[in-house]
């Protein structure tokens, strides 16, 4: 490759190179390596700028000062003898030597700088930089994809195809890299939610259990989950749709005290009256859990139970704490999540079970009040903690892999938090994704193991995901800023922290798009023109507009 060195700057190198005959692209790996002793670096290209010299200024000048002399370039009118003649004479002014001057400097200006980030030290291996630099006799190439892969990506046999990187190589990483916390962000228009369909796909595909939070039917479309009625037998890995509020409700045993509690919470209930409410339904579910320890058959209670025992003043000692419980109650029953009658509770440990060596439930939250949200997603979560330790007691490990659609919008900071710091323990994997950056909590992305970016131009945006400490500041902002649509930046666990861009696969045949509602239809066809109804001239040829 016909590329120089021009300057080294702290860890900035600086590369000369002819874009007519070498084509890089920001994101790109070079090698620098000394000719005779074979040492040599790893570099990232960060940015581009043209090279300015003193004497190049002067030629632009001349060029500028030419072409607005008459309107024309150098001053040359429209007539072709004209131009001619002036040609000739320019040519016969110069001497040969002047005319072989203006040529190069004709060609050095198409020049340009390559910024680089100096990454690694090159070998059998890639080692950490040490502050090392090479001499100006170096030789610089492409680095191989596969040298990237070796030094970057780990392969156990858990392949997750998620693209293809900026050369057109197949772009995979390893599944177990990317268990516990994922951030995939970027701006609405981006392609973050069909990265993250593509990251669900794969997972499914290599028989992992998922749970997805849909807060916009961004994922109901996708493959259905189909099981063969009579042998039981999975014909196709997919998603099974749960829609609460229709053919998911639950029994007030199985949504939990706090889950409840924490709704009533949003539905205004004072802190004395949850306390009252909670005591009670311990007592309640307590005895409960005692007649199922005798083999005894366990009576089945609703949220229409706990509004009769309030009306008869049975949960609390004063008549206004009954009341204000008894109001909230109603509320909380108007959001039809709750189960009426024993056969309308949908056992989500059951339907976790058809998706356990592969698929996904998504749990369509789009029905659902604000309010209400928080409180059935945290009574979800209680529920797939549940099944965490009941994999960890069997020690089967089929842990689940859970993303989240927007999550500070309808969970806790608190129940975030308790996510993040526990996910380890549970075996949780969680993927957190949104375009409102700004909404990540710190000490998510204090924990995070893998960011999936892709296109962010706000400077604030990626301030934020800086905290992350994922890679520095500068990469950050050069990468994030000038990525094309489905194109991301993928750095980790899943790449040993190596900054690598890559452009998203297509899912051919699957409907990605998410329920995007339009007032306006489209009204033109295939060819650019107007449809069926054309609109004419008003009232022109005795035709009124259409």
């Amino acid at each position: 490759m016909s590329i120089e060195v021009y300057q080294v700057k702290g860890d900035i190198m600086e590369l000369i190179f002819d874009p007519r005959a070498e084509d890089l692209r920001v994101g790109e790996t070079l090698t620098v390596q000394e000719r005779d002793t074979g040492r040599g670096l790893v570099v990232q290209i960060l940015e581009f700028r043209m090279v300015t010299y003193p004497s190049l200024v002067q030629e632009l000048l001349r060029m500028v000062l030419g072409q607005n002399h008459n309107g024309h370039p150098n001053g040359a009118g429209n007539n072709p003898e004209e131009t001619l003649g002036m040609m000739t004479n320019l040519t016969e002014a110069l001497s040969s030597e002047n005319a072989l001057k203006v040529m190069q400097i004709s060609q050095e200006r198409n020049l340009k700088i390559a910024v680089c980030k100096i990454r690694k030290l090159t070998g059998s291996a890639w080692d950490q930089w040490d502050g090392w630099i090479p001499h100006r006799d170096v030789v610089i190439t492409r680095t191989a994809d596969a040298e990237l892969f070796e030094n970057c990506v780990a392969d156990l046999g858990n392949r997750l195809d998620l693209g293809f990187t900026l050369r057109g190589e197949p772009f995979t990483i390893e599944g177990q890299t990317i268990e516990k916390i994922n951030i995939v962000t970027g701006v609405k228009g981006s392609g973050k939610s069909h990265l993250s369909k593509v990251l669900l796909l794969e997972l499914i595909k290599a028989g992992a259990p998922c749970i997805v939070f849909d807060l916009n039917k961004e994922y109901i479309h996708l493959p259905p989950h189909e099981v063969d009625d009579l042998t039981g037998r999975v014909v196709r890995r997919g998603i099974v749709h749960l829609k609460a509020a229709h053919n998911l409700k639950l029994g007030l045993r199985q949504f939990g005290i706090q889950p409840l509690i924490t709704m009533l919470e949003k539905y205004g209930l004072p802190e004395v009256s949850c306390m009252h409410l909670e005591n009670r339904l311990f007592g309640l579910f307590e005895e409960m859990d005692y007649l199922e320890k005798k083999g005894m058959k366990v009576p089945f209670i609703g949220i229409e139970h706990l509004i009769e025992m309030a009306e008869h003043n049975e949960i609390a000692p004063n008549e206004v704490v009954n009341a204000a419980i008894r109001s909230r109650l109603l509320s909380v029953r108007n959001t039809g999540v709750f189960a009426t009658k024993p056969d309308e509770a949908i056992d989500l440990r059951q339907e976790y079970k058809k998706v356990r060596f592969g698929g996904a439930l998504v749990i369509d939250v789009s029905a659902l009040s604000n309010l209400a949200r928080f409180g059935f997603t945290q009574a979800i979560l209680e529920i797939v903690k549940s099944i965490c330790e009941e994999e960890i007691q069997n020690g089967t490990a089929r842990f689940p892999f859970v993303f989240f659609e927007e999550a500070h919008l309808y969970i806790s900071r608190n129940t975030i938090t308790n996510i993040v710091t526990r996910s380890r323990h549970l075996g949780i994997t969680c993927f957190f994704i949104t375009n409102m950056v700004g909404g990540l909590d710190e000490s998510v992305l204090r924990q995070a193991d893998n960011l999936f970016m892709t296109y962010l131009p706000f400077d604030d945006d990626v301030r934020h995901i800086g905290k992350s400490a994922m890679t520095d500041q500068e990469t950050m902002s050069s990468f994030v800023k000038r990525l094309r649509r489905h194109h991301a930046m993928v750095i980790g666990t899943c790449t040993r922290q190596y900054p690598i861009i890559i452009k998203v696969k297509s899912l051919r045949g699957i409907n990605t798009a998410g329920e995007t509602q339009y007032f306006f239809k489209p009204k033109m066809n295939g060819n650019g023109a107007h449809g069926a109804e054309k609109r004419v001239g008003l009232f022109r040829g005795g035709e009124k507009e259409v």
